[in-house]
């Protein structure tokens, strides 16, 4: 069986084999360990030089036992044109020798990327496909491209993009053998046009950087002898993730005596203009701004020091990184999302607050860093659902999902053999 799997991040070419950033490649070589050694694991992806900026943002990780299928990078309108035919023809030979496509929303614009090329020739010959609706992007182009143009004339591109996204994405929901909807959110608003929907989670984190008890219960101990909280956001800083939100909570805080610690890890367009907040606020005594800091170990070696994750992101989506704050023993307060607010429902990893509403986080927040016993009641809760609910269990569910649902795999050896999934 030849399983494709297209992606949109890119790959670059080494000595050894080919790389890839480390997040991405992570969830694929779990597949590829999941997956029987009889199923050919195929990638198409666009092929990048290493020096090339966008696989300089993390870590590169090797892709062994994974064949490629080179694709042309193309990252706006005019490079998609450029490259439209070479990757509509390579993805069209690899889909006609493939017996099952995964293809999801990523790439823009969405048109010409390879998730959707690929999907509509699987729809042309006839294979299986799998399309994953893993992030509500129309959502994002409404909080931050159409909400924030002062230009009217882009405000009205942006809307027709939006529009004309929602419409290829709602055909390739509906012409999909299988869809996977990342999250509540997404499910709601997306899954009504969806062909044998899952709504899944998408955590990359695996059994490997979950904190171990030791930690865990030092942290612990570190709030009960009266250290004052640390909290965290992390994430891309921009207008959709709500950090603003966080920062006018915390000054509501600092002025009413509580004592924390706040950390931010993360970059983006907005990282001067929320440095610029911090000092308006007075908060630079309290709040630290860490820069990008690489997924992996570096990362969690920071997560596994903090006690609580603010997540107060204003779209639909299931934000990743939840996840890893509760594989760090962090404790959860999230915006009341759809996708968010099931997730402290499932997990009982922290509470929710009223979607953008500074007044309403410090409400939320207060008890938290003021009572210790309940905050370390909360990280209890979210480590002990990161335990099982981590990356590789999720990925066996969608593979049994996929092997249940498609006649075409029920013969297929599809599920993870016996020892193959780490626990």
């Amino acid at each position: 069986m030849n399983y494709l799997y297209i992606l949109q991040l890119p790959v670059a070419r080494s000595e050894t084999g080919w790389l890839m950033p480390r997040s991405a490649a992570l969830d694929l070589l779990a597949h590829r360990r999941m997956l029987p050694s009889e199923v050919t694991l195929t990638l198409a992806a666009p092929v990048l030089s290493r020096a090339h900026p966008v696989l300089s943002v993390e870590p590169l990780e090797s892709l062994p036992g994974i064949e490629i299928v080179p694709l042309r990078y193309a990252n706006t309108l005019r490079e998609g044109l450029r490259q439209l035919a070479y990757n509509r023809r390579t993805l069209a030979r690899a889909v006609s020798s493939a017996d099952f496509v995964h293809s999801s929303c990523g790439g823009f614009p969405f048109f010409l990327a390879p998730g959707f090329l690929a999907h509509r020739a699987a729809l042309k010959h006839n294979v299986p496909r799998l399309f994953v609706m893993d992030c509500d992007l129309v959502g994002k182009l409404e909080t931050d491209q159409i909400a924030l143009s002062k230009n009217l004339i882009k405000r009205t591109v942006w809307k027709l993009y939006a529009r004309v996204s929602w419409l290829l994405f709602k055909s390739c929901l509906e012409s999909a053998t299988v869809t996977f909807l990342l999250g509540r959110g997404v499910t709601s608003r997306y899954g009504p046009f969806a062909h044998n929907p899952l709504e899944i989670y998408q955590p990359i984190v695996g059994p490997e950087l979950i904190i171990d008890e030791t930690a865990f219960r030092e942290k612990c101990t570190m709030l009960e002898q009266g250290a004052p909280p640390r909290l965290s956001f992390v994430g891309r800083l921009a207008p959709e993730k709500g950090l603003e939100v966080m920062l006018q909570a915390l000054a509501i805080l600092k002025k009413e005596g509580v004592t924390f610690a706040g950390h931010i890890y993360g970059d983006g367009p907005c990282l001067g203009e929320y440095q610029d907040l911090v000092e308006r606020l007075e908060l630079t005594d309290r709040v630290v701004f860490h820069g990008q800091v690489e997924w992996g170990e570096a990362l969690f070696a920071a997560l596994h020091q903090n006690h609580l994750q603010v997540v107060p992101h204003l779209t639909l989506e299931m934000t990743r990184n939840v996840f890893d704050g509760m594989a760090s023993g962090c404790a959860l307060l999230a915006s009341d999302s759809e996708a968010l607010k099931e997730l402290m429902a499932e997990s009982g990893a922290g509470v929710c607050f009223p979607l953008g509403q500074a007044t309403g986080l410090a409400e939320q927040l207060r008890p938290l860093l003021t009572s210790p016993a309940d905050l370390i009641a909360y990280m209890g809760k979210g480590l002990a659902f990161a335990r099982t609910n981590h990356r590789d269990v999720h990925i066996r569910r969608r593979l049994e999902f996929l092997k249940n649902t498609i006649p075409a795999l029920q013969e297929v050896s599809l599920l993870p053999e016996t020892g193959n999934e780490v626990r």
